[in-house]
């Protein structure tokens, strides 16, 4: 069997040049391929990026964390919000959009008031009546639908333990008023 070559010192592949410069911005990426004699879309860095990402290998760093000047911030700050969602539920509801746009940008999340108006549309219990008497009662004999349930353990991990427990224990104290 004859040997086989050795191999000679190889191009850096379109992957390879895109992972070198996690924090460059897409057109620099672009720049530095071309000199080096490769075509690149800005399409091709995210898509890299984005399969690192799920991959869990280390990219971009964050530009910044949420500014100092968050003074409506709920207590339970968000420093390093989950996603755009999680971010924008860590301001109280009557924070204008345009204020959470703006915190959202000095922290490096893309947002539009349109967007801000949907996450508290949706964030919104349905329905918008209050409950009668006659439903406390179920409610002390624990009638809830399983979607209930639910609902109310995501969010009782969303605010943390001890804050659910507290609102859990004023929650009683009205029922049996």
């Amino acid at each position: 069997m004859p040997a086989m070559p050795k191999k000679t010192k190889e191009a850096p592949t379109k992957s390879d040049v895109i992972r070198s410069m996690p924090n460059a911005s897409a057109t620099d990426i672009i720049k530095k391929a071309k000199s080096l004699g490769l075509k690149l879309t800005a399409n091709h860095v995210y898509a890299v990026r984005a399969i690192d990402k799920r991959r869990g290998k280390p990219g971009r760093a964050n530009k910044s964390s949420v500014g100092a000047g968050a003074t409506q911030l709920r207590s339970s700050a968000i420093k390093n919000p989950s996603s755009k969602t999680a971010f924008i539920r860590g301001f109280s509801s009557d924070t204008p959009a345009a204020k959470v746009v703006d915190e959202g940008k000095k922290a490096g999340i893309r947002l539009s008031k349109e967007y801000v108006y949907r996450v508290r549309a949706l964030a919104r219990p349905q329905g918008g009546g209050t409950r009668s008497n006659g439903s406390n009662r179920a409610l002390l004999a624990g009638i809830g639908s399983e979607r209930d349930e639910q609902r109310f353990a995501t969010l009782a991990m969303e605010i943390g333990l001890v804050r659910a427990t507290a609102l859990l224990q004023r929650v009683r104290q009205r029922l049996l008023e």
